[in-house]
């Protein structure tokens, strides 16, 4: 391996981060790049999508020369009543001469000419039997909304429609033959908001279903990854009796979880590689940072080698480990770049870059740490800090959707412009975020309004100690529950913020479960939000509480109001509530809307003005001519 990493080495001193000029916002929202790349079978060529700043193209690459040759590109046609822009999502190596093309609403297969071979439904899932590169088989969705998946021949298009007992299936497990051995349903009662999830279980291929476990959609429930050869068994994923997420062998006979088959105590296994084998390849987990576990020997040495010669990074490697590999890299300050890597002769090439723009910008590392909320509880946290001298900086407070979501380190748009133009942003990870263990997402069950939102404001008290933040420049801001923390960031401690932000914000909690949302119209999402957020509608006096309409009275700073006028997550009256409550009580207040806009933004035009409206709103506020004179 010597070689190899020499050669590593080398390039990763040409190819590594330079200083620039500082990120300017049509630089971070320019949509010209590569979207995704993949290595074929044999390694000969590289298959990847493209998008040229009108149009998108599927793009194909020889590895001996790695010059892309354009296979096809987005195109308008009307199929039946159906009239829609045709240009590819997603591509999956089928075999080494034949791809399977996503494009949105229904795929297909195609040579490496170019030429249609087959269709095969709405979505590829993937590939159905993992040990088998040469299997044409793939599993797809026949109908995406209400979760039809079959079987279909790349080759011919053959379909083979799966049955089972009644309800929508979210997760399915194979053997090492393609045939499907286990699925996962969700069925909601028809009067009432009651959704259980059953796990059901074949013996054999031609054997009857039968239930192995069935749970209410609030509890936790395992979900099967794989069908092995060994006798009444499946590989799940579970976290029964722990708190993060670990692989277990499960015994259908007894219908119980086994032996522990890969787990860690506080990091989530998120995938596996050679499930179908003895000993796993490979397991992923994320915490704070993403991390790759290799077991296989070979494979282990490749990735020590790239991630010494790239190092600070994610890099994500497949391929063959003793002929071509491909690298995708990535970080808290470059968004994409892929490398080809020859581990014959130890020869690294760059293949493209996702944002080519972005070449000659100063970019601002993510810094992860944690600090004690107010009940002791350590909640980790994002930091991105502004180029120039030590000291307190104002301070963009940017709260995470969800709020059973998370933010996660790496490249991210919003974070970068706003460093760029002088801000630190912070990122909390609060009680209730997903990602860091069961006990801390059930802690924030309950507690919109509540202990959340004091994780949020310990966190902001906390690098004001630090001698980070600047106490007189600081902003509030987020999008979806982000935005309803904004707001309620204002209200709660109104002393603390010089301005607040909602994106798509949830003004009140009550008018949240009967808004004509997405989520009012699902019986299972409905069912979610009562266990986690509780009943706003037979306690509605407690809702109000902690609900920013109903105290808009108690806010101080000015407010930024955003919203898309097609928004069905948040339908836009939640921000048009927020609007007249702070008209009618004469704050200051200031209101933007967007044409064809849903619960975030597509078009670059409205990211353009979004990010100038952002930045122009702090800057008056929070920007540097507010600075707080030194002592």
């Amino acid at each position: 391996m010597k070689g190899m990493l020499a050669a590593l080495l080398a390039l990763a001193v040409v190819s590594g981060d330079t200083l620039g000029l500082p990120l300017t916002i049509d630089q971070a929202v320019n949509p010209l790049g590569t979207l995704a790349l993949s290595l074929s079978p044999d390694g000969k060529h590289i298959a990847g999508i493209g998008y040229n700043g009108t149009n998108t193209g599927l793009l194909l690459y020889d590895t001996e020369t790695l010059i892309p040759h354009l296979l096809s590109e987005g195109k308008r046609v009307t199929e039946g009543y159906w009239s829609f822009h045709k240009a590819p999502r997603a591509v999956t190596w089928v075999d080494n001469d034949l791809l399977a093309i996503d494009y949105g609403i229904e795929a297909e297969s195609i040579r490496l000419d170019g030429k249609m071979v087959a269709e095969l439904g709405e979505v590829v899932i993937g590939k159905s039997e993992r040990n088998n590169v040469q299997s044409p088989n793939l599993l797809v969705y026949t109908d995406l909304e209400d979760g039809d998946v079959g079987l279909v021949n790349a080759r011919t298009g053959a379909m083979k429609k799966f049955s089972y007992p009644g309800g929508k299936a979210i997760k399915w497990a194979f053997d090492r033959r393609g045939e499907l051995r286990a699925v996962t349903l969700v069925n909601s009662a028809f009067w009432k908001d009651v959704s259980r999830v059953s796990n059901w279980y074949k013996r054999s291929a031609d054997a009857e279903w039968e239930k192995l476990a069935e749970f209410a959609i609030t509890e936790d429930y395992w979900l099967p990854m794989y069908a092995p050869d060994a006798p009444d068994t499946l590989v799940v994923s579970s976290r029964s009796g722990r708190d993060t997420y670990a692989i277990f062998s499960y015994d259908t006979k007894h219908r119980a979880i086994g032996e522990l088959m890969a787990g860690h105590p506080t990091l989530d296994i998120l995938d596996v590689n050679g499930i179908d084998q003895t000993s796993f390849e490979k397991v992923t987990t994320r915490g704070m940072m993403p991390q790759q576990i290799w077991f296989d020997p070979a494979w282990h040495a490749v990735q020590q080698s790239i991630d010494q010669a790239l190092p600070g990074r994610f890099n994500r490697i497949t391929g063959n480990p003793k002929g071509m590999v491909l690298v995708d890299s990535s970080s808290d300050v470059d968004p994409g770049s892929w490398y080809l890597l020859d581990t014959t002769n130890g020869k690294m090439r760059l293949v493209t870059t996702a944002k080519p723009k972005l070449a000659d910008a100063d970019m601002r590392p993510m810094e992860t740490f944690t600090y004690a909320a107010a009940d002791g509880l350590s909640i980790p946290a994002f930091l991105t800090r502004p180029a120039g001298k030590p000291g307190a900086t104002p301070l963009v407070v940017l709260i995470h959707g969800g709020p059973t979501a998370r933010d996660y380190w790496g490249w991210n748009t919003e974070v970068q412009i706003l460093a760029a133009h002088g801000y630190a942003v912070f990122q909390p990870q609060f009680r209730g975020s997903s990602g860091f263990g069961r006990r801390f997402m059930e802690a924030g069950f309950g507690q919109w309004g509540l202990a959340m939102q004091d994780d949020i404001t310990a966190g902001v008290e906390y690098l004001i100690k630090q001698g980070i933040a600047d106490p007189k420049r600081i902003c509030i801001a987020g999008a979806s529950y982000g935005g309803y923390a904004a707001l309620w960031g204002l209200v709660k401690t109104p002393d603390l913020y010089q301005c607040g932000v909602s994106f798509a914000g949830v003004s009140d909690i009550e008018f949240m479960f009967r808004d004509h949302s997405d989520r009012t119209g699902n019986k299972a999402t409905r069912e979610l939000m009562l266990a986690w957020i509780g009943d706003a509608r037979s306690n509605k006096e407690r809702f109000d509480e902690v609900s920013p309409l109903k105290h808009a009275d108690r806010i101080k700073a000015p407010v930024l109001i955003m919203h898309g006028k097609d928004d069905v997550r948040v339908p836009i009256a939640h921000g048009e509530k927020m609007k007249n409550a702070l008209e009618a009580q004469h704050k200051e207040v200031q209101w933007l809307t967007f044409e064809e806009e849903g619960h975030g933004l597509q078009y670059v035009r409205n990211e353009v003005i979004y990010y100038n409206t952002l930045l122009e709103f702090f800057d008056k506020y929070i920007g540097v001519s507010k600075a707080t004179p030194a002592p």
